[in-house]
């Protein structure tokens, strides 16, 4: 069997760390040829002496303009054209391309299936018109140009079979990175400030969704109301993506790191007394089983994707409400017993999910049928 794994539509996010562990679990599969496409925010994180022969990798990233319209992408095509591709995998869509073969789609896109969330009441009238445009493309190439649809999330899986009823859809969780189970290949260079107060970690990219601004508001009302509180947030963002300008006062509160690999994020959350998500979309992030395996307690928005992954083993806060949540982080810096039931569950937790083989596994499955 031929089998091509598009990646070239990645670029930041979850998406990336998805791509990076599959890829890795499935070097050593034996009976298969591999033709895996790069994108360029990928392919540095990919060491390609690892892989055997059967493995061809190319680098590309995947057009939008004309694809949006057509379905069709002249390069990838031509892949499945001169190597006889039996079946195309597409970590994650929307992909914009109908290949000619069966093809396999990730979907992790929350936005469509969780209408109710808080943040469409923050976001502008021009940018619910941006979203609704989105939405009807982006719905439209799920429907059309996939055979298949994963996710990555039982309820988001139950929701999608509403919206696509006569498509075939199967769940397989995220989980975090093989990584983070073998500290010798960490990558510790990351040398943050010597601090002695509490450091909350986010790893995330900026996207709106992530509602990551609402960490300025917190910053501010700590330091407004709780002077003699140590407190920072590290935050894996550019400090040009952030509106820090008009809020000075709490600048020397935040780290900002930038983009991260894979191989030195292990080594952030051990370094860090909690993890911050204040996120209002997700359909999975790998943060909640990453701060679980971490030994990391978690505070994260009170929503319904939050509690049905985390479960009992998160602090939950109303993410639009900076005075909430700064009780909440105080609650967890002042509460030794709160923090040690937190993290005992979010080990027991992990059970929960498709740790990263059976992941691997799963997808080979799905791809093999």
């Amino acid at each position: 069997m031929n089998i091509l794994i598009n990646c070239s539509n990645l670029k930041i996010g979850g998406g990336i760390q998805v791509a990076h562990s599959f890829l890795d679990l499935i070097k050593n599969e034996k009976g298969y040829k591999f033709f895996i496409v790069l994108s360029d925010f990928l392919k540095c994180q990919i060491d390609l002496g690892e892989y055997d022969e059967n493995f061809k990798f190319y680098y590309y990233n995947i057009p939008y303009k004309l694809n949006v319209i057509t379905g069709i992408d002249f390069f990838l095509d031509n892949l499945i054209c001169n190597y006889n591709v039996d079946v195309v995998f597409s970590i994650f869509g929307p992909t914009y391309w109908h290949p000619k073969v069966r093809h396999i789609v990730g979907y992790a896109k929350p936005h469509y299936v969780y209408s109710d969330s808080p943040y469409f009441k923050i976001i502008s009238f021009k940018e619910r018109i941006l979203l609704s445009i989105k939405r009807f493309f982006h719905l439209r190439d799920f429907k059309n140009n996939s055979d298949i649809l994963i996710t990555e999330n039982e309820d988001v899986t139950k929701k999608l079979k509403v919206l696509f009823p006569k498509k075939n859809i199967y769940t397989v969780t995220n989980f975090y990175n093989q990584i983070f189970d073998f500290p010798e290949k960490w990558d510790r260079s990351l040398n943050l400030p010597n601090f002695d107060g509490f450091t909350l970690l986010t790893v995330s990219a900026n996207y709106p969704h992530k509602n990551l601004k609402i960490i300025l508001h917190v910053a501010k009302f700590f330091i407004s109301n709780h002077k003699n509180f140590k407190f920072r947030f590290i935050l894996t963002v550019e400090k040009d993506q952030f509106p820090i300008d008009y809020f000075k006062e709490v600048e020397e509160h935040i780290v900002f790191l930038g983009n991260v690999n894979i191989l030195q994020v292990p080594y952030l959350y051990s370094k860090v007394d909690a993890v911050f998500l204040p996120s209002l979309l997700e359909c999975f992030t790998a943060t909640y089983p990453e701060a679980m395996r971490m030994e990391k307690p978690i505070l994260t928005s009170d929503l319904d994707f939050a509690r049905s992954l985390c479960n009992n083993s998160a602090c939950y806060f109303k993410p639009l409400d900076p005075i909430d949540i700064s009780n909440k982080i105080l609650l967890l810096v002042n509460d030794v017993n709160l923090k040690f039931k937190l993290v005992d569950f979010g080990l027991k937790r992990l059970s929960y999910f498709d740790d990263y083989k059976m992941r691997a596994k799963k997808y080979m499955e799905i791809i093999k049928k």
